[in-house]
């Protein structure tokens, strides 16, 4: 049997990561289709400080610059849902946002630029060193195995911070180091804007029962990680709510349907 000859077989591999001109074409390309909703929504809102249109167009257009040049785990869609929560509350007193899970930083340095604008303080946690060691099994919402190995998504403090000076506002940033159950137990400021991207049950736990309680009225807490049945799950417990976190269990629109869901601080 005979077979052509190594050179005459075309070998065409088109380079996707960042900073790749693959990159930057699909980047526009999701502009254009599966961001292009809350892009309007995002130039259209009212925000309670001066936000010119040119400006929000300048925020849209560096959030995509990040995109192409920094590995994410996220949507532009996702950030910019966060960046128009962060920018109406803009101006409140010790205004408040907590990053948890900041992977190799270019969701915090995003966020950082909407919280700069807002004249508030990003918290970001993170081990910086990936997910810790865990023996979970997951499953996605369509029944694909989900298993986080031990150092996934992992990001140096010093990469992460070489990020966000670059493409965020890093002065505007405080970063918390260590594994979700030391950091922050210690944490104790009011918050306004919460967002997850953890991952594991155990994680997701941690953070609701402690960030949650701290949600100050008109507080939005989002979560990256509604396509795993277990965090389903357990965002659809009512005992979850009330004996670990203390609240009466949040409404959740979308629950089991997305990915990205948004929880709202519950009534007393």
């Amino acid at each position: 049997m005979s077979s052509a000859p190594q050179a005459l077989v075309p070998n065409w591999r088109i380079r996707r990561g960042p900073g790749s001109l693959y990159r930057k074409i699909r980047s526009l390309e999701y502009l254009a289709t599966r961001d292009r909703g809350e892009v309007w929504r995002f130039l259209a809102a009212r925000y309670p400080v001066p936000f010119s249109a040119a400006a929000r167009l300048e925020l849209v257009r560096r959030f995509v610059e990040t995109t192409n040049a920094v590995r994410g785990y996220h949507t532009n869609r996702e950030m910019l849902a966060v960046a128009r929560q962060i920018l109406a509350l803009a101006g409140r007193p010790g205004l408040t946002v907590v990053e948890a899970g900041s992977g190799k930083g270019a969701s915090t340095a995003k966020l950082s630029l909407a919280v700069r604008i807002a004249g508030g303080t990003l918290h970001v946690f993170d081990s910086f060193r990936g997910l810790p060691a865990n023996d979970e099994l997951d499953e996605h919402l369509d029944g694909r195995p989900a298993r986080f190995r031990a150092g996934a998504f992992a990001g140096r403090l010093a990469s992460v911070k070489r990020v966000v000076e670059r493409f965020g506002a890093i002065e505007v940033c405080e970063f918390h180091k260590g594994w979700f159950h030391e950091t922050l137990p210690r944490f104790e400021r009011p918050v306004d804007v919460a967002i997850l991207d953890v991952d594991l049950l155990s994680s997701t736990r941690i953070c609701l029962a402690r960030l949650f309680p701290l949600l100050r009225a008109g507080g939005l807490l989002f979560t990256q990680d509604g396509h795993l049945k277990k965090i389903v799950e357990t965002l659809a417990s009512e005992r979850f709510w009330r004996d670990e976190v203390g609240v009466h269990p949040p409404a959740i629109p979308g629950l089991g349907e997305r990915k990205f869901l948004e929880i709202r601080a519950a009534s007393p």
